[in-house]
């Protein structure tokens, strides 16, 4: 099947000038990247640029949340009397509200306004992170969770939608990169932001901090978003996405009790098989289906996901289990949380640069270059775990990032590139909610081979392998893509 590139639209008019250096900064921008971006003739114009900054305000502010509640769990647990086990539901219900929701974005791209998408997103935040900041009780700090998760997952593809249909083509990789820039800072950020608030204030303090955020996201969206030509409405298939709820539940669920060591719950997974299996039959058979899967038949997007999930999957296990290796090797719990920092920020920052990197040089030397890089931090990882200290695994955890984000967001780009611009909504939702499942199934994952192991050694040890080979596997997915997909078509 011949696949056309997305549609770009008109070309936009507007140029940026020096008045528009303010903004580009709070952005995430610096001055010679706004040099360089500058002396290309097609850019996207400012009021795009901050609509998609309106957006993504509300997932780094959702993220920031989660990864700021993952260090108070033991404070909380005094405060509420309960144990770990119940308490990590305030970070499994957030993740589960995330995963449903996410899958609702190609329908309400399709039957509703970019404005009245996100402002419904901003009112839904708005409400549980104020539920959250008043909650006296664990369950009214549960339903502020879930509302929060909720508004985060309607605005994640709002925000890649904004970058694929307002960004001009060739700019992609590089909008993708600051995407990828301000949402990585938020995990990057929370555990510390939380254990200040926590050694400072009240908990509460986490929710009332973050309260600014969305009111500035509505601000500047109130000025700026304007709403894209009318689509063809889609049905809303309620069937579907109950079902494909249920499913993302019921594994999600599977999965916790996984991490709780409590074995396998047979059945959540017989749930999760039924209903994912009536969910596939029910999107390939109905004529307007709620999320459509049938994009999955292009190989520009099935061996785009599969890296994709695997870099996320790879992410989260690294993230979960480098800090309790270091905790067991004797280190302290300050320099065990510092261990991630250095890693995270650089890979953050870079991640505009990374992504001009891919618009100028192509997706061939980000992809195949960045998984080669994270690929041999996590053998350096699995090959000399005994000798692992901080300073080591600070060093090649720069390494891993920096390999990760230079293939992360570019393979999401150069998958959304090259399908008909109607299914761009419905390969977005799958790509973030492929992200969201991985990195919820990868903690797990890790948590079980670790405990499974005579001790953290051995069991880091096996994570750092798994890591490793689902990694090598990226290889073949790549030379697959580039062989079977769009790029090999261009070159014939």
């Amino acid at each position: 099947m011949q696949l056309a590139p997305v549609l770009w639209g008109e070309t936009i008019n507007r140029q940026l000038d020096g008045s528009d250096f303010g903004s580009l900064l709070f952005l995430g921008l610096f001055p010679n990247i706004l040099e360089d971006d500058m002396s290309h003739k097609e850019t996207a114009n400012r009021a795009d640029l901050l609509s998609i900054f309106a957006a993504a305000l509300v997932a780094f502010a959702g993220i920031l949340s989660e990864t700021s509640m993952n260090v108070t769990f033991s404070h909380l647990s005094q405060v509420f009397g309960l144990d770990l086990g119940v308490l990590q539901w305030i970070t499994t219900g957030y993740l589960l509200a995330v995963a449903v929701t996410i899958t609702l974005g190609a329908t309400l791209a399709h039957n509703w306004g970019e404005r009245r998408i996100l402002f419904t997103s901003l009112a839904i935040f708005t409400l549980g992170n104020g539920v959250a900041m008043l909650a006296p009780n664990f369950s009214l700090l549960m339903v502020g969770r879930v509302l929060q998760g909720g508004a985060t997952g309607i605005a994640i593809p709002l925000m890649f939608n904004l970058v694929v249909e307002r960004v001009p083509r060739q700019r992609l990789g590089f909008y993708m990169g600051l995407l990828g820039m301000v949402v990585s800072l938020a995990p990057a950020l929370g555990p510390t932001y939380g254990g200040a608030m926590i050694a400072r204030f009240d908990w509460h303090m986490i929710y009332t901090c973050i309260m600014p955020v969305p009111i500035i996201s509505f601000i500047i969206a109130y000025v700026n978003l304007k709403d894209s030509p009318q689509k063809v409405k889609r049905p809303f298939d309620v069937w579907s996405f109950l079902l494909l709820a249920v499913a993302l539940i019921s594994s999600l669920v599977a999965v916790s009790s996984l991490e709780d060591g409590h074995g396998v719950n047979w059945l959540y997974v017989v749930v999760f098989l039924v209903t994912l299996a009536l969910f596939i039959w029910r999107s390939l058979t109905v004529e307007h289906p709620f999320l459509d899967i049938r994009v999955l038949r292009l190989p520009v997007i099935v061996l785009g996901i599969w890296p994709f999930l695997i870099f996320q999957f790879s992410n989260l296990s690294a993230n979960f289990l480098i800090p309790n290796f270091l905790v067991a090797q004797g280190a302290s719990t300050t320099s065990s949380g510092f261990s991630l920092l250095p890693g995270t920020l650089i890979g953050a920052l870079l991640a505009p640069s990374l992504g001009k990197l891919y618009d100028n040089k192509g997706p061939k030397l980000s992809l195949y270059g960045g998984n080669f890089l994270a690929c041999l931090a996590m053998l350096v990882f699995a090959l000399f775990t005994d000798w692992l200290n901080l300073a080591i695994i600070i060093g090649f955890y720069v390494v891993f990032t920096f390999g990760r984000n230079m293939a992360f967001s570019n393979t999401q780009a150069y998958s959304i590139s090259y399908v008909p611009h109607e299914k761009t909504a419905d390969v977005t939702a799958l790509f973030q909610l492929a992200q969201t499942f991985a990195g919820a199934v990868g903690t797990a994952v890790a948590a079980v081979l670790v405990n499974a192991a005579p001790n953290i050694t051995s069991g880091g040890q096996n994570v750092f392998w798994m890591i490793s080979i689902l990694l090598a596997i990226n290889f073949v997915f790549y030379w697959a893509l580039f062989k079977l997909g769009p790029l090999s078509q261009k070159q014939s």
